[in-house]
């Protein structure tokens, strides 16, 4: 394969330099065969594999910031994924001895006993020159950020990357050491500005899997405060945003769109669980009067959660019915009374999908229904509905073996159908007796 033209390469490493990260690891995936290191694509791993390892670099040098230049609610501190390109050429440019010294410190022996303090000195110079404004590197970020924000989050750089390793431990189990660390952390970002308290969190916070878990740090540099002070104070923000999650989320579970099926069934359910930990963890972190600011507005959203949920479950029945049809054994039953499985027409998927969805939001709240206030209309639900199925399976699967009651090419996708949702209501393995019945069933009629 002949090599690629100068020209073209300068147009490849730009798109290589300007890269989401996840799309380089997925060049760099790509090219990792042998066929990558072969001709023109050869050069093309190289600029991939050279530019993997600036990041690398870059991103160890930055890292109390980098989670915060991303996609991120409007609310919270961010920048946009530009920034790091742009403050890593500034840096090269204004400080590049610096810059050398970080790629060469830049290793696991290295690392492993702490980040070097070149690290720290970049971020002091990168806060410099935003603030000075002097260099093009720098100015260049004066378009696409605040400046000022970004210059406080790298001032606090050397303080996040201490507590970084320590964050995991503080909002797993605090200890009354680890809240000492904590507070430490605060006070010694409070020395370099007296506003940068939220400014640390907002820092921390980013670099959480979920980051309303840092109200249990908040709670332990403040002395677990009642809800009152809290709410006026300066990290007022942080609890208002989770009440507002658990009001969004409440929403969502209240709204979702059975027609979308298992996907979004999953989705709410998600939605539920993640209501349950936020308002446990406001709990634990608050000291919540009935008739506090927060007090008052978690207990709505207790009462909330617990309406939306049962409002879902209680319509599955209607979902069953719809979805696995039954005509009534006689003129007097009625729509409400007792039937057969009615097989007059092929099962509609639409109607499978909408149960299947409500069916799934049901199997995968289990693990919160309790704690939030639902177990016990959860398990009613599911006690009518399996004892719904029982029974169609039990007449279907007549059918099946008798033909007497309907068409058996019908009662064998109805059976088939009925399996798959007994499987949420209940479990794989009685699904899997009720397919083995049915095969049975479908030998001896044959």
């Amino acid at each position: 394969m002949a090599g690629i033209a100068a020209n073209k390469l300068l147009m490849v490493r730009k798109l290589v330099e300007t890269a989401p990260d996840a799309a380089l690891r997925s060049l760099e995936l790509a090219l990792a065969g042998p066929a990558g290191g072969q001709g023109a694509l050869a050069a093309v791993r190289g600029l991939v594999e050279d530019e993997t390892a600036a990041r690398y670099v870059r991103n160890s040098v930055l890292a109390p910031i980098v989670p915060l230049c991303a996609q991120r609610d409007t609310e919270q501190t961010s920048f946009p994924p530009r920034t790091l390109t742009l403050l890593w050429s500034a840096l090269k440019a204004k400080a590049p001895k610096e810059v050398e010294e970080a790629a060469a410190r830049c290793n696991p022996w290295d690392l492993d006993e702490g980040p070097p303090e070149v690290f720290n000195e970049l971020c002091k110079i990168a806060a410099k020159g935003l603030r000075a404004q002097t260099d093009a590197g720098f100015q260049a970020l004066d378009a696409i950020c605040d400046i000022d924000e970004l210059a406080s989050c790298l001032e606090l750089s050397a303080i996040v990357r201490v507590a970084l390793p320590r964050l995991q431990e503080w909002v797993s189990k605090m200890s009354e050491e680890r809240a000492s660390a904590a507070r430490l952390a605060y006070k010694d970002a409070c020395k370099i500005r007296p506003d940068a308290g939220p400014l640390l969190f907002e820092m921390l916070a980013a670099h959480l899997p979920d980051d309303w878990r840092i109200l249990r740090v908040i709670s332990a540099v403040m002395e677990r405060p009642n809800d009152k002070f809290w709410a006026s104070s300066e990290v007022s923000v942080f609890g208002e945003r989770v009440l507002t999650d658990i009001a969004k989320n409440i929403d969502l579970i209240t709204t979702f769109d059975l027609d979308k099926g298992q996907a979004e069934g999953r989705k709410a359910a998600q939605a539920a669980h993640k209501v349950s930990q936020e308002i446990t963890e406001f709990e634990q972190s608050v000291n919540l009067a009935k008739d506090g600011p927060w007090g008052r507005r978690i207990a709505k959203h207790k009462q909330a959660v617990a309406h939306a949920v049962e409002t879902r479950m209680n319509g599955a029945e209607r979902e069953l019915l719809a979805a696995l049809p039954l005509r009534p054994i006689s003129m007097l039953g009625g729509k409400k009374g007792k039937g057969v499985p009615q097989l007059t027409t092929e099962p509609d998927e639409a109607l499978g999908r909408r149960l299947t969805a409500v069916l799934t939001f049901i199997a995968e709240i289990r693990g919160c229904a309790m704690q939030s206030g639902y177990g016990a209309s959860r398990a009613k639900v599911l006690e009518k509905l399996n004892g719904r199925l029982d029974q169609y399976i039990e007449d279907i699967l007549h059918v099946v073996r008798t033909g007497d009651g309907g068409d058996q090419g019908l009662a064998r996708l109805y059976v088939d159908l009925a399996a798959g949702y007994i499987a949420y209501s209940r479990d794989e393995k009685t699904a899997e007796i009720v397919r083995r019945r049915a095969a049975a069933a479908m030998a001896a009629a044959a």
